[in-house]
């Protein structure tokens, strides 16, 4: 017996392998090309959320105050106050409100001050779960003056799984200036 459709199908077979592999491939490239186009037109896709978002009134950001537990910093730029409050995972709710006043460590020549703030990671020596501090400090620049400081949140660790309430005074840490004027003298 004589099979006489053995090339046909063979052909087919090929042609059909051939052609789902071009559409694979081209599907592949658009895709890619689809993603190349939307990071450039969105250039602010991929920020950190701990690295904060600034609006007129108010920033906001977070960051890790332990393994367990992350922060929610606001800061209104009327009135300076700069707020952490930490959320408790297990309670599901905010256990923990720390706060400061910017304007004491970074005075504004004007009424209506602009800041920006973000989050950076921080491990102080010999902060332990009994007190210590949290795992983040927190950056504000004064817009207007260019004066910008650095705070740490007293944070016992230890609380967080107990439910324990918490709260306090954000501590400065440090202050600079961006707006530094140059000696030429100096420099020569």
């Amino acid at each position: 017996m004589k099979i006489c459709c053995a090339k046909p199908l063979f052909t087919g077979l090929v042609l059909g392998v051939t052609l789902t592999a071009a559409t694979l491939l081209g599907f592949l490239l658009g895709r890619q090309s689809t993603s190349e186009q939307l990071s450039l037109a969105h250039p602010f896709a991929e920020l950190d959320a701990t690295s904060g978002v600034s609006g007129e009134q108010f920033s906001m950001a977070t960051g890790p105050i332990s393994p367990d537990a992350d922060g929610i910093f606001v800061l209104d730029h009327a009135s300076g106050l700069l707020q952490c409050n930490v959320l408790y995972p297990r309670a599901g709710q905010f256990g923990a409100a720390f706060q400061c006043n910017v304007k004491e460590a970074l005075p504004s020549v004007g009424k209506n001050s602009k800041y920006l703030m973000v989050i950076g990671a921080a491990q102080f020596p010999g902060a332990s779960n009994r007190g210590g501090f949290a795992n983040c400090v927190v950056y504000v620049l004064d817009e207007s003056t260019g004066a910008y400081a650095c705070y740490s949140i007293p944070f016992n660790k230890s609380m967080v799984n107990s439910g324990a309430p918490q709260m306090g005074v954000m501590i400065p840490v440090s202050r600079g200036q961006a707006r530094v004027a140059l000696d030429r003298d100096a420099l020569r």
